[in-house]
This record gives structure tokens, C-alpha cells and sequence, in this order.
């Protein structure tokens, strides 16, 4: 079993989301469409920050960040993430790797419990959000796995 199996969302596909980080979200879309087959008519935009989640941590404390967002594909959904303003781990990922690879995203349905698991298990908490959804539910943690699996990885509760 694995450390996030008792939490992980019925009917959910193992890995929900592989997430990469870009400089530039819409240079990023052009290419990766064009080299996995995915139409413009494939990507939904977003732009996630203090205006859409209600509470955004880093390392704890409690910041403000925004970031440009394409997403393509389910089972697993392709995420590439440009971060626009604000301190945050994709910055950070910028800087020391360069764009590529950063998580790996399961479903929870408990973030809470996830994130104790988590906790015990030695991985902290790196990034959060919550209260994504209008009625302020839902909510992300980012985990400081990248020492044990060489990117991070990402428990998300859905609205």
C-alpha cells in the first residue's frame, strides 16, 4: 500500500496531474501541444492567485502568489504552471532547475489526513492552498519529496 492510498479518492487514477513549470505558459502550450497531439481546443487556462484561493502558504507562512495555469488531458492531466508574481516553489524550481518536471498530483479525500501522513512519514509541507472552489472548500499541499523522488509531490482535495 502506499503512503497515500487510505487517502486517495475513489475512482481516481493513480497519478491525477503531472505538473511542469515554464517561463512562459503560452510558448509552453504551443510546443507541448504540438509534440503530444493536443489542440488548442484541448487547453483550459486559468489564472490561480490571492483572488480565486482564498489562503496560499509557503513554507508555513501564509503569502501572496499568482500563476498563469494551461491545463490538457485527464488520467493524468497535464498542468504547466508559469509563475507570475509572488514568492512560491515554482519560482523556486525555476530558478535551481529551469522549466520541467516539478509534481506529481494525487486526489485525496481528506488533505488533512494526507498531509499527517505526509508529516509522519518526513515529508513537511512546502506550498498550500485553500479554498479554491466559490464556497471556499477544496484545497492543495505541496510535499518536500524531492530529495526521495527527484520532483514533488502534490495532494489535491476537489471541491
Amino acid at each position: 500500500m502506499t503512503l497515500l492510498e487510505p487517502f486517495r479518492a475513489p475512482n481516481t487514477a493513480p497519478v491525477h496531474q503531472v505538473g511542469i513549470v515554464v517561463e512562459d505558459v503560452e510558448r509552453a502550450i504551443s510546443g507541448h501541444g504540438r509534440l503530444l497531439g493536443y489542440g488548442e481546443a484541448a487547453w483550459r487556462r486559468a489564472h490561480f492567485g490571492p483572488e480565486s484561493v482564498e489562503r496560499l502558504f509557503v513554507r508555513g507562512e501564509q503569502v501572496a502568489f499568482s500563476m498563469r495555469l494551461g491545463f490538457a488531458g485527464s488520467a493524468p492531466e497535464l498542468e504547466l504552471i508559469e509563475p507570475v508574481s509572488g514568492p512560491s516553489i515554482y519560482r523556486e524550481w525555476l530558478d535551481e532547475h529551469g522549466e520541467g518536471l516539478h509534481h506529481l498530483a494525487v486526489v485525496v479525500t481528506s488533505l488533512d489526513a494526507a498531509t499527517e501522513a505526509m508529516e509522519r512519514a518526513g515529508f513537511a509541507v512546502v506550498q498550500a492552498g485553500t479554498g479554491f472552489a466559490p464556497d471556499g472548500r477544496g484545497g492543495f499541499a505541496y510535499y518536500a519529496t524531492e530529495r526521495a523522488l527527484g520532483y514533488v509531490l502534490e495532494a489535491v482535495e476537489l471541491p
